[in-house]
């Protein structure tokens, strides 16, 4: 599958997950492309249980549909990147840290080897193999693998965590509601022993999550000691009360 051919198909996705339901005509002439192709993307989605084909188009599966993480990483990714440098000041050199499985931690883990001797603490799949090939300390969280997110759950996870002392954590969520939320409840599980352990816990997201919420809140705002975003507005300001300082990441 060529580069462009993914491309098209995640922010077909993107599309689909924004507005619930996407139309074969309306994607052509959007990507400049045949109808044939399209209907070609769309059942090949299907296979991957990405979306329900309907007559002249498709659905998103529910509301609740958890992104994958190859999708999740095109999404605002300049917004992402932006947040991810300016969480870099605050890994300090020989110190322990933590990266949970988020898409914006994921870039934050490209930036790592501007810091030395750091011992990486993560469930991440692709955080894990990033960091495998720096000259930091890694210790994986294994357990068993979540594939949606590409990420380690379970009580062998959160045993390995429970026996770490983190400096500091750097953390992701799917929404807020009541604090910040995530679609699995496993997930939500390793992210409350990550908290435990964790001196300083810092919260990472882009603008879009200020809108949206998921299944289950694993923390209160008031945990947090920072959060790192693009931008906030007035009417998002509420959701967010209680964590004790918010940085808002420059160009």
């Amino acid at each position: 599958m060529s580069k462009n051919t993914e491309t098209r198909r995640n922010e077909i996705y993107s599309l689909l997950v924004s507005s619930g339901k996407v139309k074969v005509k309306e994607l052509a002439q959007y990507f400049h492309v045949t109808m044939e192709t399209i209907r070609k993307d769309l059942n090949i989605m299907e296979d991957r249980g990405l979306l329900i084909k309907n007559h002249g188009g498709a659905e998103v599966l529910n509301e609740f549909y958890q992104l994958p993480l190859d999708i999740k990483i095109t999404e605002h990714s300049l917004e992402k990147q932006k947040i991810a440098k300016a969480a870099l000041p605050f890994i300090k050199d020989n110190s322990i840290i933590f990266l949970d499985p988020g898409s914006t931690t994921l870039y934050l883990a490209k930036y790592l080897r501007l810091k030395k001797g750091l011992t990486i603490v993560t469930n991440s799949l692709a955080i894990a193999q990033i960091v495998s090939e720096t000259n930091h300390e890694l210790l994986f969280a294994g357990g068993k693998l979540q594939k949606q997110g590409k990420s380690f759950v379970g009580p062998f996870t959160t045993a390995i965590i429970d026996s770490i002392v983190i400096d500091t954590a750097f953390m992701s969520c799917d929404g807020f509601m009541d604090g910040p939320t995530t679609f699995s409840h496993e997930e939500m599980e390793v992210k409350k022993h990550v908290i435990n352990r964790s001196t300083q816990k810092i919260l990472l997201s882009d603008s879009s999550k200020f809108s949206k919420h998921s299944t289950y809140t694993f923390a209160k705002c008031s945990d947090y000691d920072y959060l790192i975003c693009d931008d906030i507005k007035n009417q998002d300001k509420k959701r967010i009360e209680g964590i004790k300082s918010i940085i808002i990441a420059e160009t």
